[in-house]
């Protein structure tokens, strides 16, 4: 499984896969860091992050954005996920993660998302593929 940058005529797109729902999050995470020029590998420190969301769709969007508030005002950007974590307790969709991010340094380069968008934003599990995961982030 993994991910793929996707093109898009405005904002950034991308597809990420998966065999479990989890490895589908963690593998956006790293289309994330490679959109805004992070080095998907890396990571010195780490933020736990906790969701609570009412769907996977709404959970999706609230990770990403979760992402974006990192960047915008701890000035870290995230490389990746480890200990991912997401599971549904009734009609409540729950993730847990442990982010890894590397500080942002003045003239470091780092693309600024804004916000990500429900726009084309895809959550389905297909057989004999697994979890995809789409979306569009606007810059």
């Amino acid at each position: 499984m993994g991910y793929k940058i996707l093109g898009h005529t405005a904002d950034e797109k991308f597809h990420a896969e998966g065999e479990t729902v989890e490895e589908a999050f963690s593998e956006s995470v790293k289309a994330v860091a490679e959109i805004v020029g992070a080095d998907p590998g890396a990571g010195e420190n780490h933020h736990n992050v906790e969701i609570e969301s009412e769907s996977y769709e709404a959970l999706f969007f609230d990770f990403l954005d979760k992402i974006i508030f990192l960047q915008d005002t701890e000035n870290q950007v995230v490389t990746h996920a480890e200990n991912l974590k997401v599971e549904k307790i009734g009609n409540i969709y729950l993730l847990e993660a442990k982010l890894n991010t590397d500080p942002i340094v003045e003239g470091s380069g780092f693309l600024d998302l804004k916000a990500p968008t429900y726009n084309e934003m895809k959550v389905d599990y297909e057989d004999g593929t697994g979890w995809i995961l789409e979306a569009v982030l606007d810059i």
